[in-house]
């Protein structure tokens, strides 16, 4: 009888061990997982920016600077607003929706102007071909 105690003992064991091996190894394989896949993020974003025109650190604060001064500046007319007004349960009238894609081209528009102020647009080669 002890023996078959010993054995299933020793079974128990080598499975309990044979589990913690196994945990070990997933764990290390969904960590090599985790990293090709940060790998591949990485060169997949590198290809898309391949044929992306390049601007210099100092270009890039200047466009992040015409965007934030437009953004600031612009004076949002609430006229130019689409409202969808709506009855609240105690008789107050409020705003549901607010379509104010008119004044988002008008900022567009506004951003671009600044944009065009401080950077000249390159003519495409094809143009100085001809």
């Amino acid at each position: 009888m002890d023996n078959i105690l010993n054995k299933q003992q020793m079974d128990k064991v080598q499975l309990e061990n044979r589990v913690k091996e196994l945990t070990v190894l997933i764990e290390e394989a969904s960590g090599n997982v985790k990293n090709l896949v940060a790998e591949q993020a990485a060169f997949t974003k590198r290809l898309e920016d391949l044929n992306k025109p390049k601007l210099s650190h100092a270009q890039m604060d200047q466009v992040q600077h015409v965007v934030e001064s437009a953004c600031e500046m612009f004076d949002m007319n609430v006229s130019d607003c689409e409202l969808e007004l709506e009855l609240d349960y105690d008789n107050r009238v409020s705003v549901n929706n607010i379509d104010w894609s008119r004044c988002q081209e008008d900022l567009t528009h506004d951003i671009m102007n600044r944009l065009e102020k401080v950077f000249a647009v390159a003519e495409d080669e094809e143009k100085n071909v001809e």
